[in-house]
């Protein structure tokens, strides 16, 4: 991710700096400004991912920038005053921080940018479906790559990659092939209808199944059955009655 800083005060704006980079090490200081001018030169050719921006500079407001460019980049505002918070909220701003700067504060802004960003390419993943056109006609397209979070991190992941998703409470997780567990911004009625029903198998109320990573299958009491994955998910997933004529069906298709 790449980051600009505009603060007047070049300590406060390497401190600044060094905590964003401890915070999250995917983040690149591009550039940092001291005054409005340089910063409307920099970004009227331009971009960046986020902008820290102190509101009084050496030449005025930084909110003047914002009023010269018609800029879309989420901003961040760092300032000693809180007179401005309300003036910050009609730029494109997703923060404002009140100095010093609190790591926990920081934190919390960078959170709110990657889930706004988690959002959006949710929202990208949805259009490509329902406007994916093969050359056939129209058809039914679905996800091949999901983006997935550990933490403050998101990835993108092959969904062939995923050994299976598990409900948990008000959770979904993923277990990919590498052993790492990651959660998913969905439901499982959501995923019945993104992925491939050739691949996935809603197995209960839980678990939503991956064929090829099928390793193991038990005939239980009162004809149910015991799936075991590979060695990713320690559980046996157990597939009732009702759905195990469906799940054998399925999963020599």
């Amino acid at each position: 991710m790449e980051v600009i800083i505009i603060e007047d005060e070049i300590l406060l704006a390497e401190e600044l700096k060094e905590e964003l980079v401890v915070l999250d090490p995917s983040i690149k200081v591009v550039q940092q400004f001291s005054s409005v001018a340089d910063s409307v030169k920099w970004l009227s050719n331009h971009v960046c991912d986020l902008i820290f921006s102190d509101i009084e500079l050496s030449d005025g407001l930084s909110f003047s920038i914002f009023k010269t460019l018609d800029i879309t980049i989420p901003v961040v505002f760092t300032t000693a005053y809180d007179q401005y918070a309300i003036k910050a909220f009609e730029t494109n701003s997703i923060g404002y921080i009140l100095k010093p700067v609190e790591t926990s504060d920081l934190k919390k802004v960078l959170d709110k940018y990657w889930q706004n960003q988690f959002n959006n390419q949710r929202l990208d993943q949805l259009v490509d479906q329902l406007t994916g056109i093969q050359a056939q006609g129209k058809a039914t397209s679905y996800l091949s790559r999901l983006i997935l979070s550990m933490g403050n991190i998101q990835k993108p992941v092959s969904v062939d990659e995923i050994v299976c998703f598990m409900a948990d409470d008000r959770y979904l997780f993923a277990y990919t092939q590498e052993g790492k567990k990651y959660y998913y911004d969905a439901t499982l009625a959501q995923l019945e209808k993104e992925l491939d029903p050739e691949c996935f198998f809603r197995a209960n109320r839980r678990y939503f199944i991956n064929k090829q990573f099928v390793n193991e299958i038990k005939t239980m009491s009162r004809s149910r059955l015991a799936i075991k994955m590979t060695d990713e998910v320690k559980d046996e997933i157990v597939v009732s009655y009702s759905r195990s004529k469906e799940f054998k069906a399925w999963i020599v298709s």
